[in-house]
């Protein structure tokens, strides 16, 4: 017969092989630049193993045993994750479980070419130990399946290639950089010969006006994750779009060119100040001479964009890295043209290779000013004189028609038909519209709960022994306990009870908070009977982050509002706050129970008695022997449990203040107790409990008169 349990109950495992969830042959290499959240592919499993869950008991025939509560599974495993080398891993979203990549028991190949075989597969699985040259992927001879047998949503945050090079954090790619990989990696990238690349246009220095001091001065990186199949051409494109640029042939060149229009200083991610100079000196001074029209035709025609149609709010979806890289949007606004106009909200652009909040907002912001500033194009045909203009040169117009007296104008196209001619199309250029300076943004959306965060310790614990008035005569030790500095994420511990200080049995667990704390203020000895008006109860809770609520003067007389005082039981009536988590109790019951009613100091422990309170029903073979106690911690979703081995231990020799004796339980009853005659040997016997006890049993065996 165990003390702490019944009949046991054969437990079968449930699973007999990985259930395989998030494999595919058919699905592309991500080429990860910058930090970002990335699915992994299961590329290969074995090694199936299952692991039963047993618990100890104590007592019984031999001393106690251990019973099979369950079982976890784990297998050797492989997830594919990027085009390597990467840099390294970050955090791992594990279902709602955000934790560090070294605490998975996971190893990275970070994907170098050529790389040699997982070594441990190598030798316990060789036909299986590939080298997956270029592939960046992790492996484990242990991944814990929990009790499912299933491989939860999990993600990585992989750190790839460029990372460190651009954002506010160093986290992200250098744009420039990035679009030269892209292009010309002989690994994966797209094949564009690396000489028709115009370095001078995209690589420079502080002062000079490249596609990288551009990036560099404004703070602009970039961490996209290609994950799925899309044209480079839309990639491309789409990254030249969030980086305010274009791309431009020269001759046999291509070139990326940014719209920014004016000098702007920034820093790198090393701390170096970096300036962009844009050059935007006009190449040409054009007028009525130079332009070929037909009679009747005007020199220079021009489109109009109507106001009311253009977009005065934009929106921009990036990925919120600080908040486990949820979707979140931030907008710019234009207020004046939104009061003048109405509101009018362009499309939103898609963007989750912004990882930083405060980079979508300079992207939103200078593609809103671009596309709300900008309304005027230009059209007009040149000669071949003009053969070396080329997109995104700055040339001025002259035209008495239009009202245009050197007005500058920004060339977006260029067209030579079969005789030589060229049609330009060209945008005006307000300077200021391609800068804006960084705002820093506040996502909106919360702080993200992780479900499997570590909770705190407890805090000191109140560990004690009622009077049978409060147990009903059961030998009872309660236990309250609370996280320490009032961890939030504290949901309760499991209690664990030792004879021996070295093996631990599981008596029960702790689900809520005590209200725990100290006393603020020295607390006088009564000066009579109860109630005591004359003093205040003065308490701090900050440690378990309490509060208190007042009752009534009935409700003190009665207990309701019992705390444990030192070693002296009180109630109250009234608790006013006067602090954080600090009240002044008043309307004093003292010295309940028989309890010592005297002066306390302050600092010493207070606790109030209510629901939170475990109550653990000690055996009769335990009362006087020194038992040891743990508290194992687990947060608010049951989680994270506290390794035993680290969890302090607090001793108690229960004495049964809270049991009665064969007599005095029959007096308080009040049944009749003949001990027999004096000349024979008692029958039952009583010590009635230690005179050191402070919570003494009071038996009222009625009137005398009775």
């Amino acid at each position: 017969m165990s003390l702490f349990g019944g009949k046991k109950r054969t437990v079968r495992p449930d699973y007999t092989g990985l259930q395989v969830q998030t494999s595919s042959s058919a699905l592309p290499i991500p080429i990860v630049y910058g930090t970002n959240r990335i699915a992994p592919n299961v590329i290969w499993s074995d090694g199936f193993q299952t692991h039963a869950q047993r618990k100890k008991h104590a007592g019984g025939k031999g001393g106690g045993g251990r019973s099979v509560t369950g079982y976890t599974y784990s297998t050797w495993i492989m997830f594919g994750l990027a085009e390597g080398p990467i840099q390294g891993i970050g955090e791992v979203f594990n279902g709602q479980t955000v934790t560090p990549f070294p605490t998975n028991f996971l190893s990275l190949i970070a994907g170098a070419t050529p790389q040699q075989p997982w070594a441990p597969a190598q030798a316990r699985y060789p036909a299986a130990a590939l080298p997956y040259n270029g592939t960046a992927y992790l492996a484990s001879p242990y991944f814990d399946l929990g009790s499912s047998a299933t491989i939860s949503s999990i993600a990585f945050e992989v750190v790839g290639r460029l990372a460190g090079t651009a954002g506010p954090l160093g986290q992200d790619a250098d744009p420039a950089a990035m679009v030269s990989d892209f292009l010309t990696n002989a690994q994966y990238g797209v094949g564009f010969p690396a000489a028709a690349l115009s370095g001078a246009a995209l690589f420079g220095a502080s002062g000079d006006s490249s596609y990288q001091t551009y990036c560099a001065a404004l703070g602009l990186g970039l961490s996209p994750a290609l994950t799925d199949a899309e044209t480079a051409n839309a990639i491309l494109s789409r990254w030249l779009k969030l980086t305010n640029s274009a791309a431009v042939w020269s001759g046999a060149l291509l070139k990326i060119v940014p719209y920014g229009d004016q000098a702007v200083t920034g820093t790198t991610p090393s701390g170096a100040t970096v300036t962009y100079v844009p050059t935007i000196t006009p190449v040409y001074d054009l007028t009525d001479d130079d332009f070929l029209f037909a009679d009747g035709e005007d020199p220079v025609r021009i489109a109009r964009s109507d106001p009311y149609g253009l977009p005065n709010v934009q929106r921009v979806e990036c990925s919120d890295r600080s908040h486990g890289y949820t979707s979140t949007t931030v907008e710019a606004r234009d207020q004046g043209a939104i009061e003048r106009y109405g509101l009018k909200v362009g499309g939103t652009i898609t963007a989750r290779e912004i990882c930083a909040l405060s980079i979508g907002r300079l992207v939103a912001q200078l593609a809103l000013q671009r596309a709300l500033y900008i309304r005027n194009t230009f059209t007009f045909r040149l000669s071949w004189e003009f053969c070396l203009l080329e997109p995104m040169d700055i040339v001025t117009l002259t035209d008495a028609g239009l009202g245009l007296a050197r007005a500058p104008v920004r060339i977006t196209a260029i067209e030579e038909d079969e005789d030589g001619l060229l049609t330009v199309t060209a945008e005006e250029f307000p300077r200021g519209t391609a800068t804006a300076p960084a705002y820093p943004v506040v996502g909106a959306t919360g702080t993200g709960i992780d479900r499997g965060k570590a909770p705190a310790a407890v805090n000191a614990p109140l560990i004690f022994e009622p009077p049978a008035a409060l147990t009903a005569g059961v030998r009872q030790v309660w236990i309250a306990a609370s996280g320490a500095n009032a961890d939030p994420f504290w949901g309760g511990a499991n209690v664990w009870v030792s004879r021996d200080g070295a093996t631990f049995v599981e008596v029960g667990t702790i689900a809520d908070t005590a209200r725990q704390g100290v006393l603020s203020a020295d607390l006088p000895a009564p000066a009579g009977a109860n109630p005591d008006r004359g003093n205040t109860l003065s308490v701090d809770l900050a440690r378990s982050g309490g509060t208190l609520a007042s009752g009534t003067e009935a409700d003190a007389r009665n207990a309701v509002t019992l705390a444990l005082v030192g070693q002296e039981l009180v109630s109250y009536a009234t608790a006013t706050l006067t602090g954080s988590h600090a009240y002044g109790l008043t309307y004093l019951e003292r010295g309940l129970y028989g309890s010592p009613a005297g002066a306390h100091a302050a600092g010493v422990p207070f606790t109030r008695l209510d629901e939170a309170v475990f109550r653990y029903s000690v055996p009769e073979a335990y009362i006087g022997t020194q038992l040891t106690l743990k508290l194992q911690s687990f947060n608010i979703f049951g989680g994270a449990i506290q390794d035993l081995a680290t969890c302090a231990a607090y001793t108690v020799t229960p004495i049964g203040s809270g049991r009665f004796g064969p007599l005095a339980e029959a007096l308080a009853l009040g049944s009749s107790t003949d001990l027999g005659q004096a000349s024979q040997a008692a029958a039952r016997e009583d010590d009635f409990g230690l005179a050191s006890d402070p919570y003494p049993n009071f038996l009222d065996l009625g009137l005398a008169s009775a």
